[in-house]
């Protein structure tokens, strides 16, 4: 019995074994196959990038064991097609000069690429029924590449007939979605793109193509932060860093394909995509583990979430002087109605501020545009000039004392990607060696030339290139994610959303000038204004009568009238402010400044924020012309709303700002509370003679000023500054706090801000002379000084 048992267990064994070691030799014999579907085979971008990359995987990934089959599709009948494609190998695909083996591999790469027609769900069916019969006995799919070179409105539809059709029965055979941007063109669209993908495809499916990921230039960024982490990490912050400047900079324009950029301009085009992404290469924490790529992917999207919300005075926009041109051009072409000129931007300006320890208050500065001086990308560090060396028999002392790191991704001066380095700054560690850079003459960010040190980098391999090898094997971190990319948008779209009114500025190649720009602070200006160009030495523009948009009236209502666009209007206004502040400063020590609520004058916030070196904030006193009883907290807040655009801004002493007393003991707005009593009391004890000394006031549609509403009792009050009053049932918040005539009339000056189309009625109505102080209450601002200005845009006027 015991030997039967153990003769049993011996043939099992046997048998299993067998087995064993016959499916050995049969996975050592199979093939693994990759099917790679080229969707748009024959666009332009196939032509220049595809297919050349897909050769080289071709031709670094095949062996014995390892094949591919390649499948190039478009809309052609297979004849046309079969043609197009022929060509375009021949012509398409390089091979270095003498290297034979890569021609035969040429040849065989043509061999195992084949057309199909691909239109509807017929084709996509047959197609894929084609694949999946090419596979011999002794292969088996290792995976399926479907690259989608074709519009974005397209995605969706072929991704729904890639599942439906072409997904293989074994799990684990994968198939990978590869798409192209732009991926939508806000968060909205982006958001409803990656919700309808979402319904075919898993996330670690789906690999969205941003380029310049897979640039070299770009790519050294983070090898070097990598390998230098010791020597850099505590000078990688705001105490050591000054700015980063990121620049893409093209020559060419857009003549051509204005159908395609007039959706999209230079900030979707390039800065919402690749220059975040350097910006997020830059600014992100290193993970401990070079090779940790979740880590890294993780420390990327905080840095996301780390980026301040951009506003109307974050950025600046121009566009080239031929643009509406080429853009009226193609639309005749296309047999389409002449259109309105577009504002479509080709230029812009951005600062963005990272909201971290590590990066409070140092501006990225974001640059891009068509048509201007090279065709130029780089990364620029600015360090401070913070080091003070003890001694001067320095073996550097030949070097520039500008401390700055430039990764150079691609240029005219500069040809290869490189890290420069000039200044005092610790020698990095690098698998290129650190050379002088004595081939370069002239000048180069504040340095010669020939002061830099630089690692190039001397592999040329095209981004598509490796980023095609990318997908392959799963490289997800040269990708963008579906996260990343709303949080991106997140972050741009309420910017562009900001500049939906703002015409860019002309420019052309020989007067570039027009362009420059300064920062202050949060926020970027040109530094001269579009018309006479003149400006003084802060930047403020000295004169705007010279612009052909701009209206110069002697009167209105019998007082001075400024009127222009609005920009020109509210930066008149602002120095005027700033005259009046830095007057009664010198005379009396102090300046009291009364400001109203309301959109109006945000602009001009927004304007004296930017300007705040100019101004004596330190002498100033900020009184409310008037408030709603709501919370400071909420959006309804006057308070709220010059704090956030103005005083939160700059060096103003908080025992200088006087908020209304609308919240006391009683809660808001409390009769019991004597609030406005106690307002007016502080009032008194702080002005000279029961005077301000500059009054902004706003106009309703309606002809209110302050809160004096129409038909109110406080209109005919001679002996309250101020006082509690309420609106009409129009308005969300009823109870108010504000100034009276009695006060308002006494300052020493008055300005009246008027902006937009919504105002055009009520300025008709004051222009015509029918009206009355209780209808409208504006008419009751009558300064015993007469120094009161009106300061009207062209909307308002009903100028265009």
């Amino acid at each position: 019995m015991y030997c039967y048992s153990t003769c049993i267990f011996v043939i099992i064994l046997f048998i299993t074994q067998g087995i064993a070691t016959q499916n050995q030799q049969t996975a050592k014999s199979w093939r693994n196959v990759t099917n790679i579907v080229l969707i748009g085979s024959t666009g332009d971008l196939a032509k220049r990038y595809l297919w050349q990359g897909f050769f080289h995987l071709f031709r670094q990934e095949t062996t014995e064991q390892n094949k591919f089959k390649f499948y190039a599709t478009a809309r052609e009948e297979f004849e046309t097609g079969k043609k197009k494609i022929d060509v375009i190998l021949a012509d398409s695909i390089k091979c270095p000069k003498g290297e034979l083996s890569c021609v035969e591999e040429k040849k065989a790469f043509a061999r195992v690429t084949q057309y199909h027609r691909l239109k509807n769900d017929e084709d996509y069916n047959s197609l894929c029924q084609i694949i999946s019969n090419n596979v011999e006995p002794e292969e088996r799919e290792k995976g399926r590449m479907f690259y989608l070179s074709v519009p974005p409105f397209a995605y969706t539809q072929i991704a729904k007939r890639i599942n439906s059709f072409c997904r293989h029965q074994d799990k684990h055979t994968w198939t990978r979605l590869v798409l192209e941007k732009p991926f939508g063109s806000d968060f909205t669209s982006a958001q409803e793109l990656a919700k309808d993908l979402a319904k075919y495809f898993e996330e670690n499916e789906i690999y969205r193509i941003d380029h310049y990921l897979g640039k070299g230039g770009v790519t050294q960024i983070l090898d070097f932060r990598f390998s230098n982490h010791d020597l850099y990490k505590n000078l990688w912050s705001r105490d050591h860093i000054e700015r980063v400047e990121i620049v893409l900079k093209e020559r060419n324009d857009c003549k051509g394909r204005t159908n395609f950029y007039d959706h999209y301009g230079v900030i979707r085009d390039v800065m919402q995509n690749h220059m975040t992404e350097l910006l997020v290469m830059v600014a992100m924490e290193m993970p401990n583990n070079r090779g940790n790529r979740t880590s890294v992917m993780q420390n990327k999207r905080r840095l996301l979430r780390e980026i301040k919300p951009m506003n109307r005075w974050s950025g600046i926009v121009g566009q080239y002087r031929l643009y509406n041109t080429h853009y009226r051009s193609e639309k005749r072409q296309e047999k389409m109605a002449d259109s309105q000129n577009s504002n479509t931007p080709t230029f812009a300006a951005v600062s963005v501020f990272v909201n971290n320890a590590r990066w409070q208050g140092v501006p990225f500065v974001l640059v891009s545009g068509k048509q201007l001086d090279e065709r130029t990308a780089y990364v620029r560090i600015l360090f401070k000039n913070n080091v003070h060396k003890v001694h001067s028999n320095s073996v550097e002392d030949n070097k520039c004392s500008v401390r700055q790191i430039l990764f150079n991704i691609q240029g005219e001066r500069l040809q290869k990607p490189a890290v420069l380095l000039s200044g005092f700054l610790p020698k990095p560690k690098s698998c290129q060696p650190l050379i002088s850079m004595e081939n370069i003459t002239g000048e180069l960010f504040g340095c010669s030339g020939n002061s830099f040190d630089a690692s190039i980098l001397h592999d040329s391999t095209n981004a598509y290139t490796t980023l095609i090898s990318a997908v392959y094997h799963e490289k997800k971190n040269l990708f963008v994610g579906t996260e990343d990319l709303l949080t991106s948008w997140k972050v741009w779209s309420h910017f562009l959303d900001s500049l939906n009114n703002v015409v860019p500025r002309q420019y052309d190649q020989e007067n570039l000038d027009v362009l420059e720009f300064v920062t202050v602070g949060e926020r970027i200006e040109f530094s001269c204004d579009n018309g006479d160009g003149s400006c003084i030495a802060d930047g403020i523009c000295k004169s705007v009568e010279t612009s052909t948009n701009f209206y110069k009236q002697d009167l209105f209502r019998n007082n001075h009238l400024i009127a222009g666009t609005s920009s020109q209007i509210v930066r008149t206004l602002a120095i005027s402010v700033i005259d009046h502040a830095h007057r009664a400063v010198s005379q009396n020590g102090v300046f009291h400044l009364a400001l109203s609520g309301g959109t109006s004058p945000v602009m001009l916030y927004e304007t004296l924020a930017f300007r705040a070196k100019a101004f004596p904030w330190q002498h100033t006193h900020i009184w409310m012309v008037d408030e709603r009883c709501v919370p400071f907290t909420s959006r309804e807040s006057n308070f709220g709303l010059i704090y956030d655009r103005l005083l939160r801004h700059v060096p103003i002493s908080p025992f200088n700002i006087h908020p209304m007393h609308i919240m006391l003991k009683g809660g808001l707005c409390d009769a019991n509370d004597n609030g406005a009593e106690h307002y007016e009391a502080d009032l008194r004890r702080s002005l000279v003679n029961g005077q301000l000394d500059f009054v902004v006031l706003g106009i309703g549609a309606d002809g209110h000023t302050a809160s004096l509403f129409p038909h109110q009792t406080l209109l005919n009050n001679k002996d309250k500054w101020i006082g509690l009053t309420e609106t009409g049932s129009g308005y969300k918040v009823k109870q108010r706090m504000t100034m009276t005539l009695n006060l308002l009339n006494k300052a020493k000056s008055t300005a009246f801000l008027v902006l937009g189309d919504k105002k055009q009625d009520i300025v008709k109505k004051l222009s015509s002379g029918d009206v009355d102080i209780w209808r409208y209450p504006i008419t009751g601002i009558q300064p015993i000084t007469r120094d009161m200005t009106w300061y009207i845009d062209n909307e308002a006027f009903g100028r265009h």
